[in-house]
Formats: structure tokens, C-alpha cells, sequence
């Protein structure tokens, strides 16, 4: 019988799955990365005495991986797996369920969850018959304390000159009033509200985009 320890940082082989949850900003495009370490060991003094061949799979989205962590190392031998997760449509949570599967020379499995949520959702509240529609922009909760945001709106209404945001921007030099964008930095794991006055109080305004960096 050869030694054999497969494991992992993030995935375990217990019947309660670990759930993490990471932010991501869709708008980009560019998918979302699911990223952890498949080990051959579990801990220095016991380490796998042969190769072991694996394979990746998500549900029910993602890309699938295959490959070998070759046996022995001084302090254990480890891949690092990096997963794609596309971007929904629409763009909403993401719930995806990794499991890793050791195939050769025994069997074992590793599991974990990953919930993918957006890093800037907003809203344009309903606004007919009103003079002002009031945006609200949200921030997931993120490693990183602050994230660029850019905001556009097209004719029709104007930004309340005296938001912080405006104000923040006016001050950076970001702000133009002409082709209707401003961009900023907000702070992640927030709510923020700008307040747009329109040009027609009695009509539906709902000419503005958020993206973020």
C-alpha cells in the first residue's frame, strides 16, 4: 500500500461543505476565477509516496481540469487550479459547487462551494411623475477597500451637483458635464445614493449606466 494524502487549502472531504464567497466585477467581461491548491500531502511528515492524477469538475457553470501532482517533494508537491466562471445573463449571485476528484492510484473526493456575487450592482428607482430619479449604487464586500466607478447618463436630467460623489469627482477632475460621466472611487461593501433632477418630471427616466474598474 503506498502512502497517499490528497487534499486541499480550500476543498475538504467532510460531509459540510465550506462555502466562500467572493466578488466579482461582471461588467468587465472577463469571467470570474475560482482559485485553490490540490496538495499531495497532509503536512510535512506525511506526504504522498506516488503521482496522483485528478480532475476538476464545477456545477453548473465553469471549466473543467485535469492533470498529475507528481509524488514525494521535500515539503509535498501541490498544483494551484484556476477555474473560469462566465459571466451570468443577467448578471446576478453565482452559487457554483467544485469537486475534485483524485482517479490514480485510489479514490478519493474534495468539495467546496463558492458563491460569486457582483462587485457594483445599481438601480435607477422608478421616477414618473416625480422630478428627481434617485440612483443607488451598491458594493460588494471585497479585499480591496475602495474600487474606481464611472457613471454616465445620457440627456434628460442632470446629477445634484452637491453629492459627495460629484463633488469628488468635480475635485479629481473626472467630471464632465458635457458628454454626461463622471468617475470616482468608492469604498467596497457600501451603498452609496445620487439623486439625478430631471428635465420632464412627468416622464420615466432611465438613462443611466454604472460600471466599474
Amino acid at each position: 500500500v503506498k502512502d497517499f494524502y490528497f487534499t486541499s487549502n480550500l476543498l475538504t472531504d467532510q460531509e459540510n461543505i465550506p462555502t466562500y464567497q467572493i466578488s466579482h466585477n461582471w461588467q468587465s467581461n472577463n469571467p470570474a476565477t475560482i482559485s485553490f491548491e490540490l496538495r499531495n500531502y497532509q503536512d510535512p511528515l506525511n506526504i504522498s509516496s506516488c503521482d496522483i492524477a485528478y480532475n476538476v469538475k464545477t456545477t453548473p457553470v465553469g471549466s473543467a481540469t485535469s492533470g498529475t501532482i507528481t509524488a514525494g517533494g521535500a515539503e509535498g508537491n501541490k498544483k494551484t487550479i484556476n477555474i473560469s466562471i462566465p459571466a451570468p445573463q443577467p448578471v446576478a449571485p453565482v452559487e457554483v459547487l467544485v469537486t475534485a476528484t483524485a482517479t490514480a492510484p485510489y479514490s478519493k473526493i474534495l468539495r467546496g462551494k463558492f458563491i460569486i456575487t457582483p462587485a457594483i450592482t445599481y438601480q435607477l428607482l422608478e421616477n414618473a411623475d416625480s422630478p428627481v430619479a434617485i440612483l443607488e449604487i451598491s458594493l460588494a464586500e471585497s479585499i480591496e477597500p475602495t474600487r474606481g466607478v464611472t457613471i454616465s447618463w445620457s440627456p434628460g436630467a442632470a446629477p445634484d451637483m452637491t453629492n459627495p460623489l460629484v463633488m469628488a469627482a468635480a475635485d479629481g477632475g473626472t467630471l464632465d458635464l458635457a458628454n454626461g460621466t463622471l468617475t470616482t472611487s468608492l469604498n467596497t461593501a457600501a451603498v452609496y445614493k445620487l439623486v439625478f433632477f430631471k428635465d420632464q418630471a412627468e416622464t420615466e427616466y432611465t438613462g443611466v449606466t454604472v460600471s466599474g474598474s
